[in-house]
């Protein structure tokens, strides 16, 4: 194991600490550089994580992948179609040493092609050519049977995926988000993740995307089944390039300062410290979570961050990095004032636009749509008045977001509500909270 606890220096001003290990680097940056001293204070700091970007990658972790495809009567003609097509892409680029298998699942799941590695590609594509849709939907069985053909080869040393695909509802077996959160949790208890591909309008998104947030994976809303193909191709070249694995982020706040939370994460602090656990980076990859805590004394030490994970890139051995967020105080208020760092703020407004769709998301699934609309026309607000003071990289963003805000804002005001609005409005949400844009 190797410790690196280094910091390279201050990136953009006094208050942004890097630490780098090989694979991953930490940065650490509160949303100001001074607190007034005096009085407890509010501070936001973001904790961010990125993978190296290697153009390319020594030797690539072995994969346990199995597909599970939604075969019920929904899915007959294109879907089914550009979901075979799909499968048979992803069999394509798959390597000699990674393990394949497929589950379909109607009114019961079965095993189309038991866990296997993959030698005859043409064989396996034979058999996803001739599946055909018909019959109800056994969602849940079919993850459950997918999950088990991955833990007959359930392994530390390979990428433990489930790929779910379905276009409806789940009505056969457990069928309720926290039924499926559940399941998550536990997979990934055990080192599966389970990446969920929503299909058209009709399937339960709350289902589909708390399935994947349990087990940190990916989930995609598909409006256009032409794009099928394209999103097996971008889930496959993101397990084909993991850099870590296991990630485990550990923050503590040291006396004098009280942890309100992580903005838009479910993780709570229990006392002082709180530990968020993702399933992996791939090169280049970027994620972060804000921490927002009161300062309630003068000290300069806001939090320490210390991270553990599997180093893909160099053997696969565990690492650790960490560091400790500080910021400065002072007496003239002016100077604190002034002190905001703009990107970061701008940032956490987005971060915080995603909790305000989901809070639209609330009042319009109650009828209140008036209601909607104006949280988010406030938000739009909001964002405009960051934009002139936001950096030039993140000012089309925000001006995007507004508008994008501003259009939902009025669809909502003409009590304009359907599935697909919905859908779009979540899976936004959900990709920004999840560092999945």
């Amino acid at each position: 194991m190797k410790t690196i606890a280094l910091a390279l220096g201050l990136a953009t001003g006094f208050t942004t600490h890097l630490f780098a290990g090989e694979t991953l680097r930490l940065q650490l940056e509160p949303d100001r550089d001074y607190l007034l001293a005096g009085s407890p204070q509010e501070v936001v700091v973001k904790i961010d994580l990125a993978a190296a970007a290697q153009k390319k990658k020594p030797k690539r972790t072995p994969l346990n992948l199995a597909v599970a495809l939604d075969r019920s009567g929904s899915m007959t003609g294109a879907k089914i179609e550009k979901a075979r097509q799909a499968a048979m892409g992803l069999v394509d680029h798959l390597a000699p040493g990674d393990l394949f298998s497929m589950i379909t699942y109607s009114d019961h799941a079965e095993v189309l092609v038991p866990a296997q590695e993959v030698e005859d590609k043409e064989a396996l594509k034979q058999r996803i050519a001739r599946i055909r849709a018909g019959g109800s939907t056994a969602l849940y069985a079919g993850v459950q049977l997918a999950a088990a053909q991955l833990e007959k080869h359930l392994s530390a040393r390979r990428i433990n995926r489930v790929i779910l695909l379905s276009d409806g509802l789940a009505n056969l077996g457990p069928s309720s988000p926290t039924d499926l959160r559940q399941l998550g949790r536990s997979l990934s208890e055990r080192g599966v993740a389970v990446t969920t591909i929503g299909v058209g309008d009709d399937y339960n998104e709350e289902l589909m995307a708390g399935l994947a947030e349990a087990s940190d994976a990916n989930y995609y809303y598909v409006k256009d089944t032409e794009r099928l193909p394209e999103i097996f191709a971008k889930e496959l070249g993101e397990l084909l390039t993991v850099a870590a694995r296991s990630v485990r982020i550990e923050i503590i706040c040291p006396d004098g300062v009280r942890p309100i939370g992580l903005i838009g994460r479910p993780e709570k602090f229990e006392g002082q410290k709180a530990a968020i656990q993702l399933n992996q980076f791939a090169l280049a990859q970027d994620r972060f979570v804000f921490l927002h805590c009161l300062v309630q004394e003068p000290q300069p030490e806001i939090a320490r961050v210390g991270v553990r994970y599997t180093d893909e890139l160099n053997g696969g051995g565990e690492e650790m990095l960490s560091g400790t967020a500080r910021i400065r105080f002072t007496k003239d208020q002016k100077l604190a004032n002034s002190s905001a760092r703009a990107g970061v703020v701008a940032q956490k407004e987005l971060l915080l636009t995603a909790l305000a769709k989901d809070e639209a998301l609330a009042e319009a699934d109650a009828g209140r749509y008036q209601q909607a609309a104006q949280k988010l026309a406030r938000q739009a607000q909001v964002l405009d008045q960051q934009c002139q003071y936001a950096p030039a990289p993140l000012q089309s963003q925000l001006r995007q977001e507004a508008d994008n805000l501003r259009l939902r804002s009025s669809e909502l005001q003409q009590n304009q509500y359907d599935s697909g609005t919905r859908k779009s409005l979540q899976s936004e949400s959900w990709n920004v909270r999840n560092s999945k844009q």
